[in-house]
């Protein structure tokens, strides 16, 4: 079924008469799918390594690796080649505008070893401890979503660091049922300060990838918003640690792509802020009688209080008539602007168990 959907006081498109890009009629965009879309396929292999340290302790090494292709695009076949002048005027077929057609020719892998450390419950501790490097490579994200290429004719130009892309990761957690007191002869010593149970999940990781990216259509394509600009010296971001959350990318590591070119930069290739975060919680059952228990609870979340900050702003603007960045010409650049974890929140319950 085809429909059109045209504005009041413009020749509506019909069955009859289809085709756009006559006067008075404006470009239309069409959606198609590809008639050949082979079904996505992924081939996965790992190995494992695990050795008994002590009772109820335990070490494994393990790598897991993946390859995953015909991935889904949108590719965009009526697109221009970058250039100057009218982009209708420059499409391979101008009756149309865009043509979208999905298809699924992309190809992504992951690589991942990890090492985890295991401990069953001995004397009252049990603790899991994991950390994990992996790498992530993909050509874009979400492709039926609209997510799209900035070379529609070329998208190994984007194939890089997966938005997801977490390179290093530790997470620990563990169950203390905390000795003191626990014998103690004194009633009340051991009814209220014995028999408490603490918890906690420790999770440190590095930062996520971000896109550099220029703010308007420097190619001159009819797209903005998905072209790189050139590096010109080892791009970088430090945006961890004391360093402040302004000015956190060097701006002199890029420059803006020449009039009607897409900029020389790669996907993803910068890194924002890490992220380190503790949970804890310790509660305690206080018997009532031989089948009922009241449990109380403290759950402290971002223990720490330390504030985790998302990637900062990576839009350049498009400059007219000079090419180089500097302070004076752009503004918010490698600024972060917001957190991507709550302040400390601290809540106290109460349970009947029966």
């Amino acid at each position: 079924m085809l429909s059109y959907n045209g504005a009041t006081g413009t020749p509506n498109l019909t069955l009859n008469s289809p085709v756009a890009g006559t006067p008075g009629r404006p470009p239309v965009t069409i959606y198609t799918p590809n008639p050949y879309l082979p079904t996505g396929m992924l081939s996965q292999w790992s190995a494992a390594l695990s050795h008994s340290l002590w009772n109820g302790a335990a070490l494994e090494l393990q790598y897991i690796g993946s390859q995953s292709s015909h991935l889904d695009r949108s590719y965009y076949s009526n697109r221009p080649q970058p250039g100057p002048g009218s982009v209708q005027l420059r499409r391979p077929n101008q009756l149309w505008g865009d043509i979208r057609t999905i298809q699924n020719d992309e190809t992504a892998s992951y690589q991942g070893v990890s090492i985890t450390y295991r401990q069953r419950l001995s004397h009252g501790l049990s603790a899991l401890a994991s950390y994990t490097w992996s790498h992530t490579l993909d050509a874009g994200t979400d492709s039926n979503g609209g997510g799209q290429p900035m070379d529609p004719y070329d998208w190994h130009r984007d194939y890089g660091n997966a938005n997801w892309d977490l390179r290093h990761r530790f997470v620990s957690n563990f169950n203390y049922e905390l000795p003191f007191f626990k014998s103690s002869t004194n009633w009340l010593a051991r009814s209220v300060l014995g028999g408490w149970q603490a918890n906690g999940i420790v999770t440190v990781q590095s930062g996520m990838p971000f896109n550099v990216l220029m703010g308007g259509d420097n190619a001159n394509t009819g797209t903005s918003g998905i072209q790189r600009p050139n590096v010109v010296g080892v791009a970088s971001a430090s945006c961890d640690g004391s360093n402040p959350r302004v000015n956190c990318i060097s701006l002199a590591d890029f420059q803006q792509a020449a009039p009607y070119t897409f900029g020389n930069a790669g996907r993803n290739i910068l890194r924002g802020p890490g992220f380190s975060n503790v949970n804890f919680s310790g509660f305690k059952n206080f018997s009532i009688a031989e089948r009922y228990k009241l449990q109380f609870r403290a759950e402290f979340f971002n223990l720490l209080n330390s504030p985790i900050f998302n990637n900062p702003n990576a839009t350049l603007p498009l400059l007219k008539g000079i090419t180089t960045y500097t302070a004076g010409n752009v503004q918010n650049f490698g600024t972060i602007t917001s957190t991507r974890l709550d302040n400390r929140q601290i809540q106290f319950e109460l349970k009947f168990l029966f």
